[in-house]
């Protein structure tokens, strides 16, 4: 894979690392925090960034390959 398709599928890595420890410690604190502040948070700000993700996880993905691919027709035409 070619350095900028790499770099923006390692960045999407990093995000989805981001989310998984995010849910892990979201988890964690949701045992101590049961008001209804707490569902309100779940409910809209965690879900939106749940819903957010699976939109633009496959979206870096499909841009990473045009990237590589683009980047290995060009480095065609130039032989």
């Amino acid at each position: 894979m070619s350095r900028h398709a790499g770099n923006l599928q390692a960045g999407a890595g990093r995000l989805k690392e981001a989310w998984d420890e995010l849910s892990r410690r979201w988890l964690d604190v949701r045992d101590r925090w049961q008001d209804a502040n707490a569902r309100r948070f779940e409910d809209q700000e965690l879900q939106h960034i749940a819903d957010e993700l699976q939109r633009v996880l496959p979206a870096i993905s499909h841009m990473a390959q045009v990237i590589a691919h683009a980047e290995r027709d060009l480095s065609e035409n130039e032989r």
